[in-house]
């Protein structure tokens, strides 16, 4: 892989993504620490407990999800990952096209044959830092695309 011009992430949806993860996490610790108290007939022991706990930390981990796209492109291709998964190579060669249309909340690559990539990491709620981002793949792909006149 040759040298990284260009990474980026969604910003805004990171910090409401791990907010709403702190916020689920803080939740599930107090009911498990007041289960005891408030049983309300029913018995609940330290497993339950900590058992809780666990449900809070796979609920967190979950609510994490829209944090997670990142996106580095050079002048060889295009890794990008989504929500689950790993980083797909995407060399500028399969690349028809960079778009990002005014409708759509994330920016996309399209590929031969009519197919589109949503680059997750690109993304209408970061404004600005999406503006640049699209400016620097734009760049990219004119680079690896030149006019033939």
């Amino acid at each position: 892989m040759s040298e990284i011009v260009l990474t980026a992430r969604p910003r805004r949806t990171a910090v409401i993504a791990n907010a709403a993860a702190g916020v689920a996490l803080a939740a599930f610790v107090v009911v498990a620490l007041l289960m005891r108290r408030d049983n309300a007939g029913a018995v609940f022991g330290y497993k339950d407990q900590l058992f809780t706990v666990v449900v809070g930390l796979i609920v967190a981990g979950g609510l994490r999800l829209p944090a997670r796209p990142r996106l580095r492109a050079d002048a060889e291709a295009v890794y990008a990952r989504g929500y689950l998964g790993d980083y797909r190579k995407i060399p500028w060669a399969a690349v028809v096209a960079v778009e990002f249309p005014r409708k759509a909340r994330f920016a996309r690559l399209v590929l031969p044959g009519d197919e589109v990539l949503a680059l997750y990491a690109v993304q209408r709620m970061d404004r600005e830092l999406a503006v640049e981002k699209m400016r620097g793949l734009r760049q990219l792909f004119a680079q690896t695309h030149p006019v033939v006149s």
